[in-house]
């Protein structure tokens, strides 16, 4: 199918109904976007309260007073199908990638508990998809603290709920995801053919990044960077070629400095150790969404590593999201149409299999 970008004014100013069918078949897919499922977070309470877990806990008094304004003000926006899909349509958004929100991961919890709720997160988000199947797909979440419970989640994800890949953290509750005890998780993505969407969740080493939000503005970035480099370094990406890794905020800071990793790899035997080709060359293979903000730096992520690789985002419905998705697209100079269609739609329907 051919894809179109067609421009669209600021959400603000968008006519009421579905925008993107006036006079074009394109189709625009957001892959960064979340729900909330509110019977896990109470399934999950008391279990949080046995091992002192405490959600959004970190950071200044003020970034958790705006924290649980935000959760209050976005609630409508998780619950109801219908206010989701009219936010779509001032968007410009024909379908939506849904995903959880990353504090419900719940990989802190023992292994039971983890595959319990993972299933009602899962079978919560199908039942919100079979609401609306022509605007809404699902991506899964699974129990990665047990590798044996996460992959039968994940093959009871695509192969009976229908969901078209798996969000996942950064990290496992401090294990990285290249762990070796991981390693039948990643066959197993490979063998499906899925998505996976890399979505961080804060930083695993909080202490120096208390004040201004910096646990998200700059400790989201950091845990993407850290992730990817892992999984490049640690030989993953090279044992599984077929892996379709997503990774949200643009990748982190590492696609916009991978030269340092190129010069030490040329230089030093041990950054050499297991890997045949250049650190860049597996970072090619990565898929970035186009959650960065300015024009400028989607401009570098695109001619840096192709648009086909760049998948239009939102971050719908927190604050830290991108209203105008289409819009910040429009912006990038010297697109062609072609390379409009495939960041707005098209390379997330190829990923995505719709």
């Amino acid at each position: 199918m051919f894809f179109k970008c067609v421009h669209h004014a600021p959400a603000d100013d968008q006519p009421s109904g579905r925008v993107v069918s006036n006079g074009s078949t394109s189709r625009i897919v957001d892959i960064h976007c979340h729900r909330e499922c509110a019977a896990a977070s109470e399934m999950m309470k008391v279990e949080a309260e046995r091992v002192g877990f405490a959600a959004l806990s970190f950071g200044s008094e003020l970034t958790k007073e705006v924290n649980r304004q935000q959760l209050i003000d976005i609630k409508p926006k998780m619950e109801s199908i219908d206010e989701r899909i009219a936010d779509m349509d001032k968007m410009g958004v024909d379908i939506q990638a849904v995903s959880i929100s990353p504090y419900q991961y719940y990989y802190w919890a023992e292994a039971e508990v983890g595959r319990e709720v993972s299933k009602t997160i899962n079978d919560d988000l199908a039942e919100a998809v079979a609401a609306k199947p022509d605007r809404l797909v699902g991506l899964g979440t699974v129990p990665l603290q047990n590798t044996e419970m996460a992959i039968a989640e994940l093959e009871r994800c695509i192969n009976e709920l229908g969901f078209k890949g798996i969000e996942i953290n950064s990290q496992v509750a401090g294990e990285d995801l290249s762990a070796p005890r991981l390693a039948p998780f990643w066959a197993k993505a490979e063998e499906l053919d899925i998505v996976v969407f890399i979505h961080t969740a804060g930083f695993t080493h909080p202490d120096r990044l208390a004040d201004h939000y910096f646990i998200n503005l700059i400790g989201h970035p950091i845990e993407a960077t850290l992730a990817i480099s892992r999984l490049i370094f640690d030989g993953v990406m090279e044992r599984h070629p077929g892996l379709k890794v997503v990774v949200a905020h643009g990748g982190g800071y590492l696609p916009a400095y991978s030269g340092r990793m190129d010069h030490a790899y040329r230089a030093r035997q041990d950054v050499r150790e297991g890997l045949p080709d250049l650190p860049s060359d597996y970072l090619k293979r990565f898929y970035f969404d186009t959650m960065v903000f300015e024009p400028d730096q989607l401009e570098y992520l695109i001619k840096k590593y192709g648009a086909d690789h760049i998948l239009l985002g939102t971050d719908y419905p927190y604050d830290m999201g991108e209203s105008d998705p289409v819009g910040l697209v429009n912006r990038v100079e010297g697109l062609t149409e072609h390379d409009h269609a495939a960041i707005c739609g098209g390379n997330a329907a190829k990923l995505l299999n719709i």
